[in-house]
């Protein structure tokens, strides 16, 4: 009888894909022809064809994400790749299940809770939350959505997109202050990612924020033996530079399916 991990490896795991705020699972067609076995990209909560949680705001919890994604995942271990919002619910995700984990591919994840409570780049978001709070109370969703966009893709972005899209984006910037609130309600100092034992690939932009810098650091710091790559794209490289993040993530899924 073949050892378990090598039933594993041949029998072509699947590959579960969690999207960004603002985004869904169709973020990730470019990638799912270039993975073997079955991928799947599920909607997180308030996104695609889910809909909104109905708890309060400010008491959302990414384990209510990883509770939603319950039943639409493999029964066997999986590939879990997870970009921004994605990738923070792919960390808590692995870190509660990790016998589930086969690898895990993170995208700059926005789990702003690995920083000290003190460090500027959290003081930072925490700001940056507040801000998008205050208009939404206001009833001033323009500026909320303008205030997200424009954070991770440079001032003036959300004013050049055009009528559509700002509307898209109105209705989206509910669902990511209640993303905001569960990153920042999780309780996870860094020395709790020591559960999660599978190879893990880290990825960010240069040319993104330093708050998504910093978490990456930690991250770099808990996996030392971590592959790590440094791209010449911003936050929503998986989605602009696809072209680039997509051959490292089919590849390091492949190496670690025996499949490569």
């Amino acid at each position: 009888m073949k050892p378990q991990n090598e039933q594993k490896q041949h029998a072509k795991a699947a590959t579960v894909l969690l999207h960004s705020s603002m985004s869904s699972g169709l973020q990730w067609q470019a990638l799912q022809p270039l993975l073997k076995g079955q991928s799947l990209a599920p909607d997180l909560l308030g996104y695609g064809k889910k809909n909104r949680p109905t708890n309060p705001r400010a008491d959302h919890q990414l384990s209510f994400e990883v509770d939603h994604l319950a039943d639409q995942l493999p029964e066997q271990a999986f590939h879990l790749v997870g970009h921004s919002y994605g990738a923070a619910t792919a960390i808590r995700l692995a870190r509660t299940q990790p016998e589930k984990i086969l690898s895990l591919t993170l995208f700059e994840p926005v789990a702003f809770h690995l920083l000290d409570p003190e460090h500027p780049q959290r003081q930072a978001i925490m700001i940056l939350s507040a801000q998008i709070d205050h208009y939404l109370d206001a009833e001033q969703p323009a500026k909320a959505a303008a205030s997200f966009i424009d954070y991770w893709n440079g001032d003036g972005t959300f004013e050049r997109l055009n009528e559509k899209m700002q509307a898209l984006f109105c209705h989206g910037i509910i669902k990511v202050a209640y993303d905001f609130a569960a990153l920042l309600n999780e309780d996870c100092p860094p020395k709790n990612l020591a559960s999660i034992q599978c190879p893990v690939l880290l990825l960010e932009g240069a040319e993104s924020p330093a708050t998504t810098h910093a978490v990456m650091r930690v991250l770099q710091q808990q996996f030392p033996q971590a592959e790590h790559h440094a791209l010449p794209c911003g936050h929503m490289g998986p989605i602009t530079h696809s072209d680039l993040v997509n051959p490292l993530v089919s590849h390091f899924i492949a190496t670690h399916n025996n499949q490569g």
